[in-house]
Parts: structure tokens; sequence; C-alpha cells
């Protein structure tokens, strides 16, 4: 008989130090060994279906990572960046002398490097915000079947991931997507609709999360701007500080003392400027960022309703199988309590 966990169907449960207690590996939940196998309809179901081979119905508890609704993958904006980063600075070249191309290009290495990590910040919001753009259009179409009645068993619920699978042709990676199939794969295998709801409420918090985290190179960045204009201020500081010195050797002279002045002006120029530079472009990455990531949070609550509003209310338990899971459920835990009477009572003798 098939075993898998009951909260998120994968396989490879670790026994715990209590008896008849299983630990999934994946999620971290324990479960009593009694709730832990599936009804025989339902391990059928399974096993016909990974005999089947039919693509992502017969992937099992193999899937892919999960991840935030807007999260892109990085290296493609650096690529953008760099090449954003060669034409700025082409077109500042070509350009007449003035104080911006100055800022850019006068200021040492430090400014090259703060355009092209801010470039980078910003492509990477970009590609998120698109991606939030094409992830809001699955709340647009109705991915679940239902029966004739407007509800759906258990017995339909893989009937109804074939049919979202059919329904959400170009939104195959979707966030949405992956979400609902999730959940009809855990009715079909809890085949109770109180299970679902406690399914879908984990899966929202646990997503929370992961939007938060996967802000953390853009948090690099915003932090990363600023350090790079103190280490400008830094490096200025320390060129006009020797030039400051050979200022004061050179004091013989009327010519020369003038012409020293002007390295310890010049290295004030790179400290200010470059401080300059690094707060205005921490500033249009901050702006973006705090945008898109509401944007996001606010996409997890839409999310949340589609759920809540296309797939739970048209859920329907399957009373025989609900309380036989019950039934299942309070024998193996009344096993468990009489196992530790025994035992209590084989150490007080």
């Amino acid at each position: 008989m098939t075993r898998a966990c009951p909260y998120c169907e994968a396989s490879g449960l670790e026994a715990a130090e209590e008896s008849g207690v299983l630990r999934c590996p994946a999620c971290g939940r324990s479960s009593l060994a009694g709730e832990l196998p599936l009804s025989t309809a339902a391990a059928v179901s399974l096993e016909a279906g990974a005999a089947a081979g039919s693509g992502r119905l017969a992937r099992g508890p193999q899937r892919a990572p999960r991840r935030a609704p807007g999260e892109v993958a990085s290296w493609p904006a650096a690529l953008a960046a760099g090449a954003a980063t060669v034409v700025f600075y082409g077109a500042l070249y070509l350009l007449p002398e003035a104080r911006i191309s100055d800022l850019f290009m006068s200021r040492g290495w430090v400014p090259y490097v703060i355009t092209g990590v801010s470039f980078w910040a910003l492509f990477l919001l970009a590609a998120r915000w698109l991606r939030l753009r094409t992830e809001a259009t699955a709340l647009e179409r109705d991915l679940i079947a239902t029966g004739a009645d407007g509800l759906l068993g258990p017995g339909d619920a893989r009937s109804a991931i074939e049919q979202l699978q059919a329904r959400s042709q170009g939104l195959e990676s979707s966030f949405l997507v992956g979400r609902l199939e999730r959940a009809l794969r855990h009715f079909e295998a809890r085949r109770r609709v109180v299970e679902v709801v406690e399914f879908l409420t984990a899966e929202s918090s646990a997503d929370e999360g992961r939007v938060d985290a996967s802000y953390a190179l853009v948090r690099v960045f915003v932090w990363a701007v600023p350090t790079l204009g103190f280490i400008g201020t830094v490096i200025g500081i320390g060129a006009a500080v020797g030039g400051f010195s050979e200022t004061l050797e050179a004091a013989s002279s009327l010519e020369t003392m003038k012409e020293s002045i002007g390295s310890v002006t010049g290295g004030l120029g790179v400290a200010f400027d470059t401080t300059l530079l690094a707060l205005v472009m921490s500033i249009l990455i901050m702006f973006p960022a705090s945008a898109v990531q509401r944007i996001e949070e606010s996409f997890l609550g839409e999310a949340e309703d589609y759920c809540d509003e296309q797939l739970v209310r048209r859920l329907r338990d399957d009373a025989a199988s609900t309380r036989q899971a019950d039934d299942a459920a309070i024998e193996a835990l009344a096993r468990r309590l009489i196992e530790a009477m025994g035992r209590v009572e084989r150490v007080r003798s």
C-alpha cells in the first residue's frame, strides 16, 4: 500500500523515536502511522497515473522548486545591465563635456561600478514587474472544471487537474496554476475539504516568506550602492590629504603651491561626487523595489481569494471516505494510547 505524507504527498517518511509517529523530511510535519496510508482507490489511481507516464501527472513527489510569484533569474538582468552600462557611457562619451559627464567619467572607477550595479537592480525589478503582469492574467481565467452540479469531489480531482493543465496553456509555469494543482492533488489524496483549507493556509504563509526572501539580492544592491559611494569618498579624501601634504612641502614656491592645491580640490571632488551619485542611485532603486514588492504582496492576496472563490467553495467531501479516515485516525490514536498505558504499567511494575 502506498504511503505518503498527508500534507505534501512526499514519500520517504522517517520514523521518529515515538512508536508509530512518522516525520516528513520535505515539510517537517509529523503524522500518526494510521493516518498515512492512502485509501485503496487513491493508491490505485496514483499508481495508474505513474504507469501511464502522462507528463506532469506522473511526476509524483518530484516537483519544480517553489518560488515567489515574481521571482526571476538574476543573470539575464546582469547581462542586460552590462550592455546598458556600455551604451550609457558610450552616449556620455559622445556628448560634449558637461557636469554629468564629469560626474560619471572623471571620478575614478567607483562611478562605473555604481552605474553597473544600479542598472542590474533596475533591470531585475523590471523583470519581476513583467513577470507579475503575466501572473495576473491567470486570475482572469476560470481554471477549475466542475461536475454537472457545479461541485468537485475527490474522484473528480484527477480530471480537474487535466482540465487545469489544458486551460492554463501559456501559463504552465504560473504561480497560481502550481498552487491549484498542488491543492487538487492534496484533495485527491486526503479527500476532505478541511484538509485542503489547511493546506492552502500553510501555502499562503510559506509564500509570504518566499516573497520576502526573494528580495534579498535587491536589498544587497540597495546596501551596496551607498557603500560604494563611501568607498569613493574615502579614496577622494585620501587623495586630498596626500595632495595637501605636497602643498605644504611646496609652500616655498607660489606656482608649485597652486598646482598642488589642484590635487587637493580634485580629491575632494571625487569624495563628494561619488557620495552624491551613490545616494541618488540608491533612491532610484529603493522606490521601484518598494513598489514592486507591494504589487507582489497584493498578488498573493488576490491568489488566495481566487483559490477560496474558485476552488474551495466548489469542493465537496466524500462522506464515506471522510468517515473511514476519521475512524482510522481514532482507531490509530486509541491504539497508541493503549500502548502508552501498557508501557507505563510495565515501568511501574
